[in-house]
């Protein structure tokens, strides 16, 4: 990601935080925006040990990252999702405002494919939502990869 972008989504984010903060009665925390630039600074998607990792350098504790983003993902500013990799983790990615994400996850093995579908997203923006206004959409489909399967098939 180029550091433009990187810049343009931190400022967006950055905003939502202000936003959000001001709204729940919360203190401006510059922590809280240090681990928020470092979020931004990771490959998406992330693990929270991946940003305490990253947060190490600037001596913020792994309870003060664990809270932040929770902060985040509750100001929409971050997606988090469950994924079976081996064992339960939770992965998180920044919401842009214009994001589509479609992905297929391997439930055996963890595996996650990106793939765009023009005529569901032709579906989804087209279709009518009462009282709705549609921003942005991910699209999880779960299954068994192919290697699965062909493991699966060779035992």
């Amino acid at each position: 990601m180029g550091s433009s972008k990187i810049f343009k989504l931190f400022g967006a984010a950055l905003e939502r935080l202000n936003a959000y903060m001001v709204s729940h009665n919360m203190r401006f925390s510059p922590v809280r925006e240090m681990v928020l630039e470092q979020a931004c600074l990771l490959p998406q998607p992330f693990t929270a040990t991946q940003l305490v990792e990253a947060c190490v350098s600037e001596h913020i504790s792994q309870g003060t990252v664990y809270n932040c983003l929770q902060v985040f993902v509750d100001a929409h500013i971050l997606h988090a999702t469950e994924r079976q990799r081996g064992r339960a983790a939770i992965e998180y990615e920044l919401i842009s405002g214009t994001q589509i994400r479609m992905q297929v996850i391997c439930q055996k093995c963890g595996r996650v494919s990106s793939f765009r579908d023009p005529a569901i997203e032709r579906i989804i923006r087209e279709r009518k939502y009462s009282n709705f206004n549609l921003q942005h959409f991910t699209l999880f489909v779960y299954g068994e990869c192919r290697r699965c399967k062909t493991k699966k098939i060779e035992e």
